[in-house]
């Protein structure tokens, strides 16, 4: 599934919550999602894996298979997990071109900057950057030696 499919798959989820303004069920949600898919490895959740600048422990890693970048994530708090696991059911699966330039439009559609703070705003662009970077590393460390 492409990057815009998945962002529209996810908008779709969250129409529900489009006209509660209320807080804590947009929160439940996103607890509800940080259960959809399983945790990486203790052994992944380590120090070099760890998204510097984030103020709850968030862990991401990156492989690449068939061209195709893939990712792992965690984190040691729910809600930050909810919000990582809408971050890899986007970017995982998918070249370092589009990982790189996709415009995630999602986030304003599902109104994600409405309930975020100022703080887990940063958190949360911190965990994009470390995925771009990743893909980045990713496709240059497969790419043949001149």
């Amino acid at each position: 599934m492409d990057i815009n499919r998945m962002q529209d798959k996810i908008i779709a989820e969250f129409e529900h919550l489009a006209a509660a303004v209320n807080k804590f069920s947009y929160f439940r949600h996103l607890k509800q999602v940080s259960k959809g898919t399983g945790s990486m490895d203790a052994t992944d959740k380590n120090d070099q894996n760890l998204v510097a600048g984030c103020r709850k422990k968030v862990w991401v890693t990156a492989y690449k298979e068939d061209g195709r970048i893939y990712f792992k994530a965690d984190s040691d708090h729910s809600i930050t997990r909810g919000l990582v696991n809408l971050l890899m059911k986007v970017y995982s699966g998918h070249t370092v071109s589009a990982i790189t330039n996709a415009d995630l439009y999602f986030l304003h559609e599902i109104k994600l900057f409405n309930y975020l703070s100022a703080s887990w705003l940063r958190d949360f662009l911190s965990v994009i950057q470390r995925i771009k970077s990743l893909a980045i590393v990713q496709h240059l460390e497969a790419a043949p030696q001149k």
